[in-house]
């Protein structure tokens, strides 16, 4: 359900014409993003620095998509090669996420390219508690709440953003998860789990 409606929050960014722009998915990891990305019609050039997700990305064979080790920091390519630039839940676990966003911006074209961030949001219960667990990979994680990645971005351009993610905790009302996520992002309420944004460039 989580999954659902953190890409519901995406797709709300995504122009309805995109079949055959260029997007660039920054820590696309196995590629769970890169194939919806794909599937929307966008021709995927995915990269982290791991080499074992890449592999894993690789092995999915997803169509209209490559993938390659490389460092959000310090991407190789030149000026303004894509149209969209997208990093989600990403820029909680790099080094300088200033740098990362600024090494995006780079990369996409200007006037009217975009960037895609989708982050955790650091004021959402959930995600408090994933990072008090020292054994989890989120432990070491720098969340972001709204207003953080806010500052992080307005900078770069015309920036919008919505909170999403507002699942009930009861299983009897998961149904219900659709409808309540809407009313959330309506009413801007700030604890929804996953921040999602669009900057404009």
């Amino acid at each position: 359900m989580y999954d659902r409606l953190e890409k519901k929050a995406i797709v709300r960014y995504l122009s309805p014409h995109a079949k055959g722009e260029k997007l660039l998915e920054v820590g696309c990891g196995t590629g769970h993003w890169s194939r919806f990305f794909s599937e929307y019609g966008f021709e995927v050039t995915g990269v982290d620095v791991s080499q074992r997700m890449i592999d894993i990305a690789k092995s999915k064979n997803i169509s209209n998509a490559s993938f390659q080790v490389a460092d959000g920091h310090f991407l190789p390519f030149a000026d303004e090669t894509f149209d969209v630039t997208a990093a989600i839940t990403t820029l909680e676990f790099v080094r300088d996420a200033k740098a990362v966003v600024r090494e995006m911006v780079r990369c996409t074209r200007k006037p009217a390219g975009q960037l895609l961030i989708g982050t955790l949001n650091v004021l959402a219960r959930l995600n408090r508690n994933r990072k008090q667990k020292t054994e989890s990979e989120y432990a070491k994680a720098q969340l972001f709440s709204p207003t953080q990645l806010k500052l992080l971005l307005e900078p770069f351009g015309r920036l919008t953003m919505i909170t999403a993610g507002f699942v009930p905790k009861q299983k009897l009302f998961l149904p219900l998860a659709p409808v309540i996520d809407t009313l959330g992002c309506i009413l801007n309420i700030p604890y929804g789990v996953f921040i999602a944004a669009e900057v404009r460039l």
